[in-house]
């Protein structure tokens, strides 16, 4: 138990003396923070939309909520006193209720959908007074022509409402604004016009592509994009031009092959499946040059029993052809932090761990790869929780990690720690099986154990800012990793973050996905020249007792940006 120590009376009254005259009595003047329900829009269509109710709910709390000044009141303290209220909900049941909540504003409606039609009849209400309801209603072949009107609503809302000075501002630059394109305008007008609402989406949707603050479920649109299924289990991915052909080509990993697909505008296709290939297990693939032969190594980590029997392949004739194997290091390729080409890192194992010894930088020496220096990573580290990336724009890099506990942390060259996080991060199902009596597993003693490697880290600079962005995955365990073995992950979100000098902060996130996100990538996928976000997607089955199922690749292109970036010393 923690000692305390206990101030007297005459402590207490000298210390709450000098609060008052530090404070000046502000902190007793300050004004609480407004608050805003948002109740549940009425459910108007033959099949169950709830995850688009709830996506408009999310798009909305995010643009309404203002730190220290509006506060968007959490769905299970409106749920009770919803129970009161009977639908349909009109302005006065609305104020009723958020008078209740001690809401100052309300918003609810309506949501109708039609084949693929979609409508969207939204309201707004102070509770202070009986002023007319601000309102919107739009109406829109697809959810790609809702989102920016749900989101002009909340700036409205946001100007109108809670007189936020950069909404204010936006609606005023808007009213002065010209209409930019009629309806019924040629398809260039058109795309001028998307391309122009891209650049005045409000703080809160990321301009990399707006869908990153919406619900997923009936996305179909140029900026997203899902295979059809693909039957197993993908394990791990890389995108490269493996062919030389100008084009990119996407590598699916499973468990004991792999195949290799391309993607151009609507038509994707299997291009080469490898068959009868190396004995093991394989765990990640990666594509690099770095042989400098100008076309790019496909790299197989893989484990065979207890014994590391890498390989690596190239194209050749038409098909990928093993030029190394039985290499006893796993492989990591990263951009180098200088953006300047790749870099291949090595680690090796030794019986009863999953890792041993230090992480080296490889380099290729006649058909195979040697260490070229070691990396003097921190001990947390190993080969595949780990990136290296220039956070600060100096010139210097940092080491990003995903620790045993599934937090992210931070460290510096000397070694010291910088930042760790508080949420779980790159959680998976992927593990290495180590014998009964190993160490470093989750089950250490007369049973054999699992060493679970997490979704890897991504490191890229979208904006051109000069400074990289992490970009991870955080999977959802239906069983909120109770148990050792058994994991049951069943959607996942894709989140990029920045360091701000303390710590790295959210800058943008995909909707939830369903599935596991087992793997990540980016890269322009759909040889469109513009960069996508690529994943793996797997519907799992009891992983850690079976491993059938199918998967999906989706990818979400980006509208990378056009800042001029500062100049980067490297490694």
């Amino acid at each position: 138990m923690q000692n305390r120590r206990v101030l007297g009376p005459v402590l207490w009254g000298l210390a709450v003396c000098m609060l008052f005259v530090t404070l000046g009595g502000g902190y007793a003047q300050a004004a609480a923070p407004q608050r805003v329900a948002i109740l549940p829009f009425t459910a108007n269509a033959k099949d169950d939309i709830s995850y688009l109710i709830k996506g408009v709910r999310d798009m909305l709390a995010t643009r309404l909520a203002w730190h220290d000044k509006v506060t968007v009141i959490e769905p299970d303290l409106v749920a009770p006193v919803m129970k009161k209220v009977k639908p349909p909900y009109n302005d006065a049941k609305a104020r009723k209720m958020g008078k209740e909540l001690n809401a100052q504003a309300v918003v609810f409606g309506s949501i109708t959908m039609l084949g693929k039609s979609v409508s969207v009849d939204a309201r707004v209400v102070k509770t202070g007074d009986d002023s007319p309801a601000l309102t919107t209603y739009v109406q829109a072949s697809d959810m790609d022509q809702i989102i920016p009107q749900i989101s002009n609503f909340a700036q409205r809302i946001n100007a109108e409402i809670f007189r936020r000075p950069e909404a204010v501002q936006a609606m005023r630059e808007q009213e002065a604004r010209p209409a930019e394109a009629k309806p019924g305008a040629g398809g260039d007008q058109q795309q001028t016009a998307q391309d122009s609402n891209l650049n005045k989406l409000p703080p809160h949707m990321s301009p990399l592509n707006p869908l990153f603050l919406r619900s997923l479920s009936g996305v179909d649109s140029d900026r997203y994009w899902r295979s059809p299924r693909i039957k197993g289990q993908i394990t791990s991915i890389a995108v490269a031009d493996i062919d030389l052909d100008g084009k990119n080509e996407i590598l699916a990993l499973h468990h004991k092959g792999l195949k290799v697909y391309r993607l151009a505008g609507k038509h994707f296709a299997l291009i080469y499946e490898m068959k009868n290939g190396p004995k093991g297990t394989y765990l990640f693939v990666d594509a690099a040059d770095i042989d400098q032969d100008g076309r790019p190594e496909v790299f197989v980590s893989c484990l065979n029993d207890e014994v590391i029997e890498s390989f690596v392949m190239v194209w050749q004739k038409g098909s990928l052809v093993v030029k190394s194997k039985n290499l006893p290091y796993y492989f990591r390729a990263q951009p180098r932090p200088d953006g300047k080409g790749d870099m291949l890192f090595g680690q090796k194992k030794v019986l009863g761990m999953a890792f041993s010894g230090p992480i080296y930088e490889m380099q290729a020496k006649g058909d195979g790869y040697v260490p070229k220096r070691d990396m003097k990573m921190p001990e947390e580290v190993h080969i595949f929780n780990f990136a290296v990336a220039d956070l600060n724009g100096g010139g210097s890099y940092m080491t990003v990690l995903i620790g045993p506990a599934w937090d992210l942390q931070v460290w510096n060259r000397k070694g010291t720690q910088m930042w760790i996080g508080t949420e779980s991060i790159g959680a998976s199902s992927k593990s290495i099986v180590l014998p009964a009596g190993s160490t470093g597993g989750n089950n250490p003693g007369d049973e054999e154990s699992y060493f679970y490697l997490p979704v890897r880290i991504v490191t890229t600079d979208l904006n051109k800012d000069g400074r990289t962005e992490v970009v991870c995955v955080k999977n959802s365990d239906r069983l909120g990793n109770i148990m050792e073995v058994l994991t049951m992950y069943y959607k996942g979100m894709v989140y990029a973050m920045q360091w701000n000098g303390m710590s790295l902060i959210e800058d943008w996130r995909t909707p939830r996905i369903s599935g596991y996100l087992s793997d990540l990538a980016i890269a322009d996928v759909g040889n469109v020249g513009r960069p996508a976000l690529v994943m793996a997607v797997n519907q799992e089955k009891f992983s850690g007792l079976l491993s059938k199922g199918t998967s999906h690749l989706v990818a979400f292109t980006l509208k990378a940006q056009k800042k001029k970036a500062k100049k980067n010393k490297g490694l």
